[in-house]
């Protein structure tokens, strides 16, 4: 199943998707975290987060910090569609990598590695060392 078709099938945007994701990894997360994390405004992801509430993929629960405030978290439902998307994302990744010819290998795995090394330093050191 491709990315587009999940989405279409659970009425998502990629937006909501990449918010489930999120909350998949970061357990309890404010409306500003999710806002900043989207790089949306907060009456945007508001609305956002509002769709996912009504869909019972997403619940507010009080915050302990901040008794006027609310944190985001997965329902249930919203862990098992995520790790659904997930799937659906490692087949995506599966089936490009298995599109790559022979020649193409080499110049993919070049790019990753600047890649990797621009995003973490200690890569390019221990790489060379090697």
């Amino acid at each position: 199943m491709q990315r587009t078709q999940f989405l279409q099938e659970h009425n998502l945007s990629n937006s909501q998707m990449m918010s489930l994701f999120h909350l998949l990894h970061n357990k309890s997360v404010s409306l500003n975290n999710l806002a900043h994390f989207l790089g949306i405004s907060n009456p945007a992801v508001s609305q956002l987060v509002e769709k996912l509430v009504r869909s019972d993929l997403v619940k507010r629960i009080p915050n302990p910090e901040d008794k006027r405030g609310k944190l985001l978290e997965l329902t249930e439902k919203g862990k098992e569609l995520t790790q659904e998307g997930k799937l659906v994302n490692h087949q995506l990744g599966l089936d490009l990598v298995n599109s790559l010819t022979e020649d193409e290998l080499p110049t993919i795995q070049k790019a990753i590695e600047i890649i990797l090394g621009k995003f973490n330093p200690d890569y390019s050191q221990r790489k060379n060392l090697h």
